[in-house]
């Protein structure tokens, strides 16, 4: 196999959430070794998000990705943690703004002994500012942007768009900057935000109002509902079709396919011409079951769509461009944004195999160990991840 863009480049994670966890698995498929620092279990020995887990399944973000848990609260767990990121290229740290420096392996704490360290310290609304330490979600995050506001109506969006663009986001930054580190030997701290891609998203919106001073709402352009050609529409068996036939050519095949040729040179029309389409565009669509909209959907140049549930994704011909390649037998992954052939999935280490694959000795290892610095009981290797 042909050498990775991050082969022999080791990846240490900690304090991450969601965006890290995306983050991780496009460095890993571009070759990265990837060592997720995780918390202590509990004394029950529970996973403290397993019932978030067990309802969002991550083992195709976390499959070839090694674990080691320990409890940073202690200096020894903190001695060892300074000492897997000297060996490290890339430290990916998800805390609050703060609390790593305040544990004492803060970029200040770790470039001294790893000068070449690339450091990305990825939080919701970024190391500085009034919102700093304010907690969030994928869902907060769209909703301070702006991006949920434009929903006509507003909507939970349904899966992690803030979250996967800020792993995609920080993958990017982290590439970047190893190649500055190994041309100048210096390494640099990224303060990424989770906000930060959604913002950038708002780039229309956000110039529309310098220009103008007028903030657009629901309903005032095309992408949020102005004409019915770009849009939601409900079949009469209550199945929501979406409609993106923005060009004209598009539009007037989306027109003839809904039996109505007159609205072709309509498309932008406005005031009651404008409704009268809305209404005829719903009235089509709501007189026809999903099948009978076959033809039109099979349309290549049409720009219609039926909204799939997962099951239908699964059965769909995009499964190919989705499956990862390379996983263990019976054990389906879903691949990452990155195009390239993935890299092999590594070798999941676990407590003491971690630490003793960078570099610890086994009478280190038993050390931390005993002291209650290393918690090693293997990772869940089921569904949940």
């Amino acid at each position: 196999m042909s050498r990775l863009p991050l082969d022999d480049t080791l990846v240490v994670s900690v304090g991450h959430t969601l965006p890290g966890h995306y983050c991780m698995a496009a460095l890993r498929d571009l070759g990265a070794d990837v060592l997720r620092i995780e918390r202590p279990l509990r004394d029950g020995g529970g996973d403290p998000y397993a019932q978030v887990k067990g309802g969002y399944p991550m083992r195709s973000l976390m499959a070839g990705t090694s674990e080691c848990r320990l409890d940073l609260k202690r200096d020894d767990a903190r001695e060892a943690f300074v000492r897997l990121a000297s060996r490290a290229a890339v430290v990916l740290e998800g805390f609050r703004p703060g609390v790593a420096a305040r544990l004492g392996i803060g970029y200040e704490q770790l470039s001294e002994a790893n000068p070449a360290l690339v450091h990305l310290a990825l939080s919701g609304y970024g190391q500085e500012g009034p919102l700093r330490d304010r907690a969030g979600h994928d869902i907060n995050y769209l909703a301070e942007t702006g991006v949920l506001g434009l929903g006509n109506p507003p909507a939970i969006p349904g899966t992690t768009f803030a979250d996967g663009l800020a792993g995609i986001s920080a993958a990017l930054n982290i590439v970047g900057a190893l190649m500055s580190a190994r041309d100048s030997g210096r390494g640099q701290s990224i303060d990424l935000a989770i906000v930060d891609a959604p913002l950038m998203l708002m780039a229309p919106e956000l110039e529309h109002l310098w220009a103008t001073g007028e903030s657009r709402r629901p309903g005032d352009m095309h992408l949020t509902g102005r004409w019915p050609w770009y849009g939601l529409h409900r079949t009469r068996d209550d199945r929501p079709v979406a409609l993106g036939a923005v060009e004209p050519v598009f539009h007037a095949n989306l027109a003839r396919g809904l039996d109505h040729p007159e609205l072709i040179n309509r498309q932008f029309a406005e005031d009651d011409t404008r409704a009268a389409a809305h209404s005829a565009f719903a009235r089509a669509i709501g007189a026809r079951s999903l099948a009978e909209l076959g033809p039109l959907l099979d349309h290549p140049d049409a720009c219609a769509s039926p909204v799939r549930t997962p099951a239908e994704v699964a059965s769909s011909p995009l499964m190919t461009r989705a499956t990862r390649a390379g996983a263990a037998d019976g054990e389906r992954l879903v691949r990452t944004p990155v195009r390239s052939e993935p890299a092999p999935l590594r070798t999941e280490r676990t407590g003491a195999e971690a630490l003793l694959y960078q570099g610890f000795s086994p009478d280190e290892v038993e050390v931390l160990r005993r002291s209650g610095a290393l918690s090693d009981r293997a990772a869940r290797r089921d569904p949940a991840g």
